[in-house]
């Protein structure tokens, strides 16, 4: 009697697991006499491909949005039609406060998003974020798989051996998209994980909702103030689209010199098989990595241009939103929310394992502030406008040593004009 499992059961196991995020030990159970044939393997393996992998891409990134998309819908609800009304006012009033406090512009209307447009429309620049480290991870993967694979193994399963690598890419996307449904859930404004989703600013109408019934007084002035935020924010990645590029330039930086441990992938199989969620394996993902000095490099400069970022928006919002009676207190309450609910720190942690820090974050806008009441708006937002401008982690730690510099570029200039006679 045959009791070798069937092949397509085995294949709706595993669909099943992988579609799940949890690690059910009794279907490993089922599968466990799998590895005693490596024929029936290889065909798993080809089918899985398909699945895994339906264009050139090691990720299925269709599948990243569809659960994205499908944890948002879950928690999703109307919202009354007064505050989408009011949000085109607050945008109004935001554009002209703003053009008093930057240079940096974007005209464009908002984009009212429901919880299900935010992780379909957040997904590509998801996808763009992560993709050099998903890559990178299956190259590593299926290299360290391949020197731990005994021969005879790896003879009869060919190129199937390069399903394993792409399965753990396309696990890292899954939790991607696990991140960006729940997230969804969370973000009131399009660039409240530190980079803009679009050109367009945008505001999920719901979670804007939930914010303002949390607020017993000043529900209008805390729109404008997040209406000012977001405006603020799209102006200068519209003005300066090189801040995007340069960070997704630092993660591929990072994401080169990925390395997997042949050990924590031993690790990794003993977790799998204590039934623990997918989704919390892959997050310990960070231990398969160990970190170089070029990557730590990496990474202190993609969390001080985040840093500038955030920092930058925070000056230039309390600047424009000065004519708030309550400014002060609404600039405080979005702190505290944003330490609270960590939408960029975790953004940044599932991509990275980066811990972003919020008081690198108001030592950026303290140093913003100092520049821009010592020099004006002009020469802050000039820091921003080229990347050799940008200040280094020591200025934002120390304004003392930016105002130094700043003042020793003034004073070059004047010379240069006294040579040129202007």
């Amino acid at each position: 009697m045959n009791n070798q499992p069937d092949p397509n059961e085995l294949e709706r196991l595993i669909r099943e697991m992988m579609q799940s995020g949890k690690i059910d030990p009794a279907m490993l159970e089922k599968i466990s006499g799998l590895m005693a044939n490596p024929g029936m393997l290889q065909n798993l393996m080809s089918n899985f491909q398909t699945m895994f992998s339906a264009s050139s891409d090691s990720v299925n990134w269709d599948l990243a949005k569809s659960q994205a998309i499908s944890i948002a819908k879950q928690s999703e609800s109307a919202v009354e039609q007064a505050i989408s009304n009011e949000i085109p006012k607050a945008f109004e009033i935001a554009k002209l406060w703003l053009s008093e406090a930057t240079g940096f512009e974007n005209f464009q209307a908002p984009k009212l998003l429901s919880r299900s447009l935010w992780a379909q429309d957040a997904m590509p620049l998801f996808k763009q974020l992560s993709e050099p480290i998903a890559t990178s991870m299956a190259k590593a993967l299926n290299e360290s798989l391949s020197e731990s694979m005994p021969e005879e193994l790896k003879a009869s399963l060919g190129g199937a051996t390069n399903f394993l690598g792409n399965a753990g890419a396309t696990l890292f996307a899954m939790q991607l998209g696990q991140a960006a449904g729940n997230l969804s859930k969370q973000v009131i404004i399009g660039s409240e994980i530190g980079i803009p989703l679009h050109d367009r600013p945008s505001i999920v109408t719901q979670n804007l909702a939930d914010y303002l019934s949390e607020i017993e007084n000043g529900r209008n002035e805390a729109l404008i103030y997040l209406a000012i935020r977001e405006l603020a924010s799209s102006a200068l990645f519209a003005a300066n689209p090189y801040l995007k590029e340069q960070i997704v330039m630092q993660i591929r930086q990072f994401a080169t010199g990925l390395k997997i441990d042949t050990n924590s992938i031993q690790e990794l199989a003993e977790q799998l098989e204590e039934g623990q969620e997918m989704s919390t394996v892959i997050e310990l993902g960070s231990a398969l990595v160990p970190r170089t000095e070029e990557q730590e490099i990496a990474l202190e400069r993609i969390e001080t241009a985040l840093a500038l970022i955030e920092g930058w928006v925070d000056s230039v919002s309390l600047s424009a939103a000065q004519r708030l009676p309550t400014a002060t207190a609404l600039e405080e309450l979005y702190r505290r929310r944003r330490s609270a609910s960590g939408v960029g720190q975790k953004t940044f942690a599932v991509l990275l394992g980066l811990e972003l820090t919020p008081r690198l974050v108001r030592e950026a806008a303290a140093a913003l502030t100092a520049v821009a009441e010592r020099f004006g708006n002009d020469v802050r937002d000039r820091l921003l406008s080229h990347p050799d401008q940008l200040p280094t982690i020591e200025e934002i730690r120390d304004p003392a040593l930016l105002i130094a510099r700043l003042e020793s570029d003034d004073d070059l200039d004047s010379q240069l004009r006294d040579l040129l006679g202007n």
